[in-house]
């Protein structure tokens, strides 16, 4: 759980060049800027009071997600791949199969 909470919560506290713990300022505006943005972009009568709300959670949710996935990510690969059929590797060695490199053509200058 411990490992969960670090990736979770590296968005919102981050380490200055001393090595203390701040709160991620960069981030925070970098995120109500683009959500001021998007909002503006949109006419008026299009615009809702909670909508900016909404943006603003689920842009720090999916990047707190994305760090959980970035901290999970090859373990939970590991496991799912060492649970799968020898027939699914077989038709993954066809698909990702390199193709052999052509050889470089030279042309002419005019």
């Amino acid at each position: 759980m411990d490992r969960a909470t670090d990736a979770a919560s590296r968005i919102f506290v981050t380490r200055d060049e001393s090595g203390n713990r701040k709160l991620n300022t960069n981030y925070f505006l970098r995120v109500l800027t683009s959500v001021a943005a998007d909002s503006a972009s949109r006419r008026y009568r299009a615009r809702s009071g909670a909508a900016p709300l909404t943006d603003f959670g689920s842009t720090i949710g999916g990047d707190a997600g994305r760090n959980l996935l970035h901290e999970f990510g090859p373990g939970i690969r590991q496991i799912v791949t060492s649970h799968m059929p020898a027939f699914v590797f077989r038709i993954q060695d066809r698909v990702v199969r390199q193709p052999s490199p052509r050889p470089a053509v030279a042309i002419p200058a005019r």
